[in-house]
């Protein structure tokens, strides 16, 4: 590649390159517009804001602050976030349990592993394998998991069960995709050096591909643990257990105090997560 080459190709303002800033920016103007998005409504209720988070001085303990530091209400609510915590545990495990098989099914190379014909019988065998396996992974990740938790409530009713299952459910649809992507990245030399020797499918995941994939496994199942614990939060809301049932309790109350005890509590134990994540990450990735 001659100079002049050079700079055409690694020029910024280029036709092509124009053209497609262009086309981003006319979408993200056309969504500003359809969805009324306008700053100055925000500016103009930011004293209702205000209002809502400090409280009424006329109404006794309608603001946020102080937080509710009553000690059985803490115990409480700590109970609570570590059940929070253990579902999300829980959920975890079943989404890795499901989202690992699933994930080798949506990986084409790994697929050209597993079945290393050419015919076209074996073609139409991965091409099916990995349809099928996509579309599934598709439909759970799809599906929010608030409406899944509704799904599960009327399966085996109120309580955590149904928000373990949720957050399983989803989020193996999620580590499905990422762990695919993770998969479809490896390098294809390790690979093609065992399959040469007549290494099984089974040995050629072992030592080929699995040690590449793990520190990548390792980062996405502690990002979608994090996830879940957050999500976990919530799924109170409709019933599913968790700190997500005080919460929604005390807000349908007007219990601000305690809302913003519930909340102060939330964010500690995300926080500590993300320092112990870090850890974990800095000695395995």
């Amino acid at each position: 590649m001659n100079v002049n080459e050079l700079r055409k190709e690694s020029n910024p303002f280029s036709f092509y390159k124009t053209l497609i800033i262009l086309i981003l920016v006319l979408i993200v103007v056309k969504s500003w517009n359809d969805t009324n998005m306008n700053m100055s409504f925000l500016i103009d209720g930011g004293r209702y804001m205000h209002e809502y988070i400090m409280g009424n001085p006329e109404i006794e303990d309608s603001g946020f602050f102080p937080p509710n530091l009553n000690s059985s209400d803490l115990i409480d609510y700590s109970l609570a976030m570590l059940e929070t915590i253990q579902m999300a545990i829980i959920a975890l495990v079943i989404s890795i349990i499901i989202a690992v098989p699933l994930s080798y099914m949506c990986s084409r190379n790994i697929l050209n592993i597993l079945i290393p014909g050419k015919t076209p019988f074996h073609e139409f065998i991965k091409k099916t394998i990995y349809a099928s396996a996509t579309l599934v992974a598709n439909i759970f990740r799809s599906i929010n998991e608030i409406i899944w938790a509704l799904i599960f409530v009327s399966a085996v009713g109120l309580g955590p069960m149904a928000g373990i299952l949720a957050l399983g459910i989803h989020t193996s649809g999620v580590l499905c995709k990422l762990l695919s992507e993770g998969n479809e990245a490896i390098d294809p030399g390790p690979v093609e050096a065992l399959t040469t020797t007549g290494a099984g499918f089974i040995k050629v995941l072992v030592f080929a591909v699995i040690p590449q994939t793990m520190p990548h496994f390792i980062s996405m199942a502690l990002y979608r643990f994090e996830s879940d614990v957050r999500s976990a939060s919530i799924l109170g809301f409709v019933g599913a257990g968790g700190i997500g049932f005080y919460l929604f309790d005390k807000m349908r109350a007007f219990e601000n105090n305690d809302v913003c005890t519930i909340i102060i509590i939330i964010v500690i134990t995300v926080w500590a997560l993300d320092k112990l994540s870090s850890v974990i990450r800095k000695r395995f990735i």
